[in-house]
């Protein structure tokens, strides 16, 4: 019987009602103040409990997908590795023998006027402030991670790649610094000579909170102009941010992965790259919350499936999914059957695995060793 589905949860139901009954019938029969009355109901309690926090949990796994099958619960109660398969679509990454800075943006060492932190903020590698966009009109939190050496002199005009993280739903910016251990991890990879140290930027992309936007701009609030426009002139003023495309790249997981995957390859003049942990490929609109319907000329352009296969942008994608994983598999298959040059998507695909966090950290280290061999402004190399 599947891990998920209506059998089992229907199976789980009845087990339920029956310790349920059951308690109901034998506690009249077990009364007393003996020990062995009172550990007769302590257990018959402790057994109906059990089975209603069972009966949530796969409700949630049924929700959520966390875990995929009984092979996925297999491997996270016993350990050993999952059946991993790489794939290739579209176009091989610019690599690091490609431009960094088309001629059309300005020479980096041409501007001699350093971009300066505003007060406020916090103080050390992380500070966090409240921004107003002017394209917008959003105000929202933007959490920012400094490089170690971002304070050293001889780093003063130094410009760093942007990587810009989006959360899953719910979840606050400090979801990646925080419960991703994203700041460790990425130091560690910088630690192997794989990756350029980076600023790693945070910004709110639910509006108001609680609200799962996908990041798209609707009639009334533009998350997508936020987060694609907004963001990056913040950064690009207060920061000492690379100029170029390939020097801005976009990370998220599972809702926040969409939003990653979207806003690169709808804005590749502003990035050139997009790590997609657990992401899909159109948006999925919770039923409180639908900024167009289907059909619409948003609906046409909010599919990057369609845009890989009439528009291909020239960006590089890295996909981290399982064909076991309902929220991501359809749209990741058929993105992989879709692109075309000059987009080109690296994908990392495990038979049986589920739609949680755990999975998506362990994929993390090699996800940023990618973005630092295939990225030319996010290459140790050229640091």
């Amino acid at each position: 019987m599947s891990l998920t589905g209506a059998p089992f949860l229907a199976l789980v139901v009845a087990l339920t009602v029956a310790a349920f009954v059951g308690a109901v019938l034998l506690m009249p029969r077990i009364s007393g103040t003996g020990p062995r009355p009172v550990a007769g109901r302590v257990g018959l309690l402790i057994l109906t409990n059990a089975f209603v926090v069972l009966t949530s949990a796969v409700l949630l796994n049924n929700e959520y997908s966390f875990f995929a099958d009984w092979t996925d619960i297999k491997g996270a109660l016993l350990g050993g590795k999952p059946h991993v398969t790489t794939a290739h679509a579209g176009a091989q990454p610019v690599g690091l023998d490609g431009p960094e800075d088309p001629p059309s943006l300005p020479d980096p060492a041409a501007q001699t006027v350093m971009p300066t932190l505003p007060a406020g903020g916090g103080t050390g590698r992380t500070r966090s402030f409240t921004v107003t966009g002017t394209h917008s009109g959003l105000t929202g939190q933007i959490l920012i991670v400094l490089p170690a050496d971002y304070f050293e002199a001889a780093n003063a005009t130094r410009r760093y790649p942007i990587l810009e993280t989006f959360s899953g739903y719910p979840a606050a910016p400090s979801q990646w610094p925080d419960g991703m251990h994203l700041t460790s991890t990425y130091d560690g990879v910088v630690d192997r000579h794989a990756v350029a140290p980076a600023i790693t930027i945070s910004p709110t992309i639910e509006f108001p909170g609680g609200v799962d936007t996908e990041c798209v701009d609707g009639p009334d609030r533009k998350v997508e102009t936020w987060i694609t426009q907004d963001v990056p002139a913040w950064v690009t003023e207060h920061l000492r941010a690379s100029p170029a495309p390939t020097g801005w790249a976009t990370i998220g997981i599972s809702s926040g992965a969409w939003c990653a995957a979207m806003a690169t390859m709808l804005h590749p003049e502003q990035y050139g790259a997009a790590i997609v942990l657990g992401g899909y490929f159109s948006p999925q609109f919770a039923s409180s919350f639908h900024p167009f319907g289907p059909g619409t000329p948003a609906a046409t352009r909010y599919d990057l499936v369609g845009l890989a296969s009439r528009a291909p942008p020239p960006v590089a994608l890295w996909v981290h999914t399982s064909k076991a994983d309902g929220v991501s598999w359809p749209s990741t298959s058929a993105l992989l059957a879709t692109a075309r040059p000059p987009l080109s998507v690296d994908a990392v695909v495990l038979e049986h695995a589920g739609h949680r966090a755990s999975i998506w950290m362990d994929a993390l280290p090699g996800a940023l060793e990618w973005l630092g061999t295939s990225i030319p402004g996010f290459s140790p190399q050229t640091s």
